[in-house]
């Protein structure tokens, strides 16, 4: 088999077995390409540490980003998973590679008091599709789900009596959220005489929502009440971690919320907390 054969399974065999998004595979298959291009003429089975030390090396004098590094490496990584797992190698050669450090990444959360505002003043019903909107960023505040979970939520998946919905996150995996008392009124009132099999968001032509344009309302929202330096939905995802956190509640609990697999992917917002706090203590007359 030469190169792009043995690409080409890999990719194949983490479509049908692994069921990632084709963007993620898509990432994939770019960056053995770049590497197969950075080794040629050479093939997969005669790639070794020493090469993969040297693309790294490339990479950061071109100033690629130490997240951007990680990833391409990770993906090299998950290829030699494959040909250890199908008996093409025996050995993985990237098992001594050392990757740069990252940098420490603090979450940033909108606050409180802006979101608490904009819920409470702004004029939803003014607005084309600002019922919608409104409930739509709620979702995305009181229950931490993520945009691709929001995006094809249906209605049989709402259970209003229980106040609860069920969203389906990573690798398929559901879980259950709770509902915010809040929105269970105007939940009743969006879901009123649509099928169960229908998603709560639709386009004027009945489809789910796309990602940029939740994006764009997220976005056009958040900078009417925030000047926060980012707003999106995945920001609102992280002020539900923070805000939670910072009233009380335990890091395993919001783990569940959020769907997250390990407990470090949520020890993110501690730190975020902690941060908070030392700007505070700063304010001490003896700093």
């Amino acid at each position: 088999m030469n190169s792009h054969s043995y690409i080409t399974a890999f990719i194949d065999y983490q479509r049908k077995n692994r069921r990632m998004s084709e963007h993620t595979l898509t990432a994939y298959e770019q960056d053995l390409y770049r590497f197969e291009a950075f080794t040629a003429p050479r093939g997969p089975l005669e790639w070794d540490l020493h090469d993969a030390r040297n693309w790294m090396g490339e990479m950061i004098e071109e100033g690629l980003a130490p997240r951007s590094v990680h990833r391409r490496i990770s993906s090299l990584r998950s290829f030699y998973k494959y040909l250890r797992k199908q008996h093409i190698i025996e050995k993985d050669p990237l098992a001594k590679l050392v990757l740069p450090k990252m940098p420490k990444k603090v979450v940033q959360d909108i606050p409180a008091s802006d979101l608490q505002s904009m819920f409470q003043t702004f004029p939803w019903h003014e607005f084309e599709n600002g019922e919608r909107d409104r409930l739509l960023m709620l979702l995305f505040y009181t229950t931490g789900m993520r945009l691709s979970e929001l995006i094809q939520l249906k209605v049989a998946e709402i259970d209003i009596k229980r106040q609860s919905i069920t969203v389906t996150g990573k690798r398929n995996k559901q879980r259950m959220l709770p509902l915010h008392p809040e929105i269970i009124e105007v939940l009743e009132y969006h879901i009123k005489g649509k099928p169960g099999n229908s998603y709560l968001f639709t386009t004027a032509h009945n489809k789910s929502l796309y990602p940029m344009l939740v994006y764009r309302v997220v976005t056009k929202y958040l900078r009417l009440f925030s000047d926060a330096l980012k707003t999106s939905p995945h920001v609102l995802r992280h002020s539900f971690a923070t805000h939670m956190l910072n009233n009380g509640a335990q890091l395993m609990a919001i783990k569940e919320l959020l769907g997250h697999t390990s407990l470090s992917a949520t020890q993110v917002y501690t730190k975020n907390s902690f941060e908070k706090l030392k700007a505070v203590h700063k304010l001490h007359p003896r700093n």
